[in-house]
């Protein structure tokens, strides 16, 4: 999307991409280009398999804030990172083959002093605390699976995603004949 420009008022567009600072400028920049060159509503084809949790939660509170309407559509996996952002988005629709995965956070120390330990675990009890946040507020999970949540990674088909209020509904992405796509 070139900045100046005037676009129809619904645009189609596509992320593939793991979830940390860049792609989070880039869907930031993205979204401040199609809302100044007056688009009304952003369908994104989106699949990442998920990345840093602070840019998840950024996109998330993003998705919620925009002043447009956002609709995403997972084609084919949304986890991690990715699947809590998702949830931040006005529209959300599931392909009938895709999947999403929520799970803890994870972390990797790179030195493992005490007190590195000590922040790491801070860091990812934090980090818990407002993903699990963002998912209670959005998913209905059954304790069954709030249980597994707890200690796995927790797979979900697209049925599933709409049985617990993941997505709202089963469909493609199919832009209309002749409809420009852009990249981000």
């Amino acid at each position: 999307m070139a900045n100046g420009t005037q676009f129809p008022p619904e645009v189609y567009g596509v992320f593939c991409g793991g979830i940390n600072q860049e792609s989070a400028q880039k869907l930031s920049n993205t979204f401040g280009i199609a809302s100044n060159g007056g688009v009304q509503h952003l369908h994104l084809l989106y699949q990442s398999t998920g990345g840093a949790v602070g840019d998840g939660v950024f996109l998330y509170n993003l998705f919620r804030a925009l002043p447009l309407q956002l609709t995403l559509y997972n084609g084919g996996q949304v986890s991690s990172a990715a699947a809590v952002a998702y949830l931040g988005a006005q529209g959300r629709k599931v392909s009938a083959g895709a999947t999403f995965m929520f799970h803890r956070s994870t972390q990797t120390p790179q030195v493992a002093t005490v007190a590195n330990m000590a922040a790491v675990v801070q860091n990812l009890t934090l980090d818990d605390k407002r993903t699990e946040a963002i998912i209670r507020n959005h998913v209905q999970f059954p304790k069954k699976l709030w249980a597994k949540f707890g200690s796995h990674d927790l797979y979900l088909s697209a049925a599933e995603a709409i049985q617990f209020g993941i997505a709202q509904e089963i469909a493609d992405f199919s832009p209309p004949a002749g409809a420009k796509i852009f990249s981000i």
